[in-house]
């Protein structure tokens, strides 16, 4: 077994290397990719600090130049706070950024010209007076970087793909650490381990000891078994088995597997068990946050304060703590704010000036003092930690007693490295998520092929014949027609609709008109005529920006009549979610739907950042349409099928059939829409006047 571990250990360290140079690589293009203003351009004004991506100087933008390091200071769990002021009586551009963006600090030139290497970090905060920016950056021991700023003009970027440092660090940090005290006496999580990389001889010897079993817990009184089927049912018994190391409770779309972590975490800590739950991203944890927010337990939000939901914030230790502290920082002010004026008063006598700073230096001291107590007293109080998988390896959550039980949502999503990370804390664990979902995120091809791309919720869900995985079965979200597709390809045929969503539609929401499109669950908007050509405007194009994502100006224009089409029907525009797996088409379908007031509050968003989250009526641009008949990671079913599964009542396909069907996944789902629901030639269209003022033009029917 420990070889197994070593092996394991030195490819994914090898992997995580690959991956890091190549987000290196791409960090450093996407900073090269910022324009510079030309020393002559009309920027160097009392504008001159704003660079506008092409845009007009009166546009919002992502890059802001020229400002001054005014102070630094250092908040709670290390992260420096450096606040930047604009030069002169200036005010800060009109910008994009907020607080929690990803951004670069570097120094720059007059005309705005940034240094090659940066620092990372997060917008904190924007001042209310218009022309400051505090940015939280890690802070690390000794780091002069901070006194290197000052005096030096500055630059921010708000940058996408920044490569993360801290990421890497904690990633191969969780793998030494695997390897080191996997297989030790004093490691918490030691039959975890063995479930993983153990054989079945070694699963059999743990089990005739005593030391794990894998059966359900009861749960007369527990829960009200009316409120669960019998798959949550069986996942709940499952996971609050003591005595079971590891679960995995794969949930398909809809399936309600967020309400049931609600459920497993309350019972657990019912049964006086302590409990980390992780996520890979922000947005998830606090996800996780709101569902428990109203609940008895004491949840602790730990995380990088920037990062967290204003939504959630309360819950974060930051604030915790701030608020615990409140009258002992007010006291600290006030002796502080006396010490100082003692000091001005006594500045000729060196020898009583030092004893007042000494004073000053010691009461600093002193409120570092109580503020790690008060992080150690109200973590160590926590019923429940949430943070991301990296997040779990702060000091501050790495020196508490171990945890009774992991859980970590979203698994599918993450590098099995980062899961190590929050695994390597508790006793036992269970990941939820779904690998028929999306996959990591990963950037080099290498580390892909290698590996890295497999999750660790796909690697255990097929060990030991499967018997590590639950699967919940009965999805409460969609109409039949669009979960029934889903279950066929991803889920064996195992998905089952629960009666109270098979068949509705949208005509059944509340002010929504009797129409073909209301009555309609599943609708494709083919871009190809009858007869077998396409219709003009409807090609694909490869962004002229270099980002190498594809756009299509004739789809826009059907996605756009559609939702008009909704709207008119009575449907609200906040029921309606476009998505396409194109970034360049997504911004293009923005930049339509801005054009209709109308349209305000239409979501559009990239299949991936949509993942989680659902809407009455969805609509999908597919944009390839080409020769070759090419469709790049469409064809990657998972991305798919998170797409699909998105919609509640009415999914929209917007595509060129010739070209979608070269790929035998797709063409699947074309003839499942074909069989259970319409299809319509659609032939881009325009708006008149003010697009509310006249009906747009219908899809073309053939």
């Amino acid at each position: 077994m420990l070889k197994k571990i070593e092996d394991f250990v030195k490819q994914m360290s090898d992997l995580l290397r690959i991956e890091r140079d190549a987000e290196l690589e791409f960090t450093q293009e996407e900073l090269n990719a910022v324009p510079t203003p030309e020393s002559n351009s009309d920027l160097l004004k009392p504008i001159e600090y704003l660079v506008s991506h092409g845009q007009a100087q009166q546009e919002q933008c992502d890059t802001i130049c020229n400002l001054n390091v005014i102070s630094s200071s250092t908040g709670l769990g290390g992260l420096h706070l450096v606040l930047f002021k604009v030069e002169g009586n200036n005010r800060l551009p009109p910008t994009t950024l907020s607080p929690g963006d990803m951004i670069c600090v570097r120094t720059c030139n007059s005309s705005g010209a940034g240094a090659t290497s940066c620092m990372q970090g997060f917008v904190y905060n924007l001042g209310e007076d218009g022309r400051s920016i505090t940015v939280a950056l890690e802070s690390r021991h000794g780091d002069p970087t901070f006194s290197k700023l000052f005096g030096k003009s500055i630059r921010i970027d708000r940058i996408q793909g920044l490569a993360d440092s801290l990421t890497y660090e904690r990633n191969c940090e969780a793998l030494m650490l695997l390897q080191k005290n996997g297989l030790q006496k004093r490691n918490p999580s030691i039959a975890v381990v063995a479930s993983l990389f153990g054989d079945k001889e070694d699963i059999m010897w743990l089990e005739q000891n005593h030391l794990i079993e894998w059966g359900e817990s009861k749960l007369d009184g527990l829960v009200k078994k009316e409120k669960f089927d019998d798959s949550q049912l069986k996942a709940i018994a499952l996971g609050l088995n003591k005595k079971r190391p590891l679960l995995i409770i794969q949930g398909p779309p809809g399936t309600g597997k967020t309400r049931l972590l609600k459920e497993l975490i309350t019972l657990a800590v019912q049964q006086g068990e302590r409990v980390l739950v992780t996520a890979p991203t922000n947005a998830a944890v606090d996800n996780l946050v709101e569902r428990l927010y109203d609940s008895w337990l004491n949840i602790v939000r730990v995380g990088n304060p920037a990062r967290i939901s204003s939504t959630v914030s309360s819950k974060s230790l930051e604030e915790i703590v701030n608020n615990r502290l409140s009258d002992f920082k007010k006291e600290f002010e006030r002796k502080k704010s006396d010490l100082r004026k003692d000091l001005r008063l006594c500045l000729k006598d060196d020898s009583l000036a030092a004893g007042i700073r000494q004073l000053l230096k010691q009461l600093g001291k002193t409120l570092k003092k109580k503020e790690k107590e008060t992080i150690k007293e109200v973590l160590s109080n926590a019923q429940v930690v949430l943070s991301t998988n990296t997040g779990a390896a702060d000091p501050v959550i790495r020196r508490l007693d171990s945890f009774d039980l992991v859980i970590i949502d979203e698994a599918g999503q993450a590098i099995e490295p980062s899961c190590w990370i929050p695994i390597l804390q508790g006793k036992r664990c269970i990941l939820a998520g779904d690998q028929c979902q999306l996959a990591p995120v990963i950037l080099s091809r290498k580390a892909l092929e290698g590996g890295l791309g497999m999750s660790l919720l796909e690697r255990a869900s097929a060990l030991h014949d499967g018997w590590l995985t639950t699967r919940l079965t009965i999805q409460y979200r969609m109409h039949d027609a669009i979960a029934s597709w889903a279950s066929k390809e991803m889920y064996e045929g195992l998905l089952k609709s629960s009666p109270t969503v098979s068949s509705h539609l949208l005509v059944d929401s509340p002010f929504v008109k009797v129409t073909w499109i209301t009555q309609c669950p599943l609708l494709l908007l083919d871009t190809r005529m009858p007869y077998g050509s396409l219709y003009v405007g409807c090609e694909e194009h490869l962004d002229p920006a270099g980002t190498g994502s594809f756009y299509n100006e004739g789809e826009a224009d059907i996605v756009v009549q559609h939702v008009f089409n909704l709207i008119y029907s009575g449907v609200s525009p906040t029921a309606i979610a476009v998505q396409s797996p194109y970034i360049a088409q997504v911004q293009l379908l923005r930049d339509r739907l801005d054009e209709y007031p109308e349209a305000s509050g239409v979501e559009v968003a990239t299949v991936d950042s949509f993942q989680g989250r659902e809407a009455d009526a969805v609509i999908i641009s597919m944009v390839r349409s080409n020769t070759l008949g090419a469709v790049g990671f469409l064809g990657d079913s998972r991305r798919m099928n998170v797409a699909v599964t998105r919609a509640r009542k009415h999914v929209a396909v917007v595509c060129d059939s010739s070209t979608i069907c070269h790929n035998t996944f797709l063409a699947r789902l074309l003839r499942h829409i074909r069989r259970y629901g319409r299809v319509k030639h659609a032939e881009p269209g325009s708006f008149g006047g003010s697009g509310m003022g006249s009906s747009p033009m219908l899809p073309s029917i053939s």
